[in-house]
């Protein structure tokens, strides 16, 4: 199953830790992301806040990069995030698999 790594990016003035609106609605959004990843065929692996940079991270699987995708838009941190998502290897995957091309320099 592919994993991915979503990246949702907000502005301060959007930060849970600022703004009322997006704080109950990013504690109801993360209260209901397991059963909707569940739902959608999404597996959660991890969620990191920095603390920070105004920056989450969503690590997860699935074996369909549109459920990840819905995933992301269900959960309503598009709402408040600008969404990157990214197919992602594992460093050991990545470095067996770079070994298959020949080196250019």
């Amino acid at each position: 199953m592919p994993n991915y790594l979503i990246v949702a990016v907000h502005p301060p003035d959007l930060c849970p830790s600022a703004n009322k609106s997006i704080r109950d609605m990013a504690d109801a959004a993360g209260e209901a992301m397991p059963q909707l990843a569940e739902s959608l065929g999404v597996t959660l692996q991890a969620t990191y806040v920095p603390m920070t940079n105004h920056e989450i991270y969503v690590a997860c699987s699935a074996d369909d990069a549109d459920a990840v995708r819905e995933f992301a838009f269900q959960s309503q941190l598009g709402q408040w995030n600008t969404i990157n998502i990214h197919q992602v290897s594992t460093l050991e995957d990545a470095i067996t698999k770079v070994h298959d091309l020949p080196t250019i320099y």
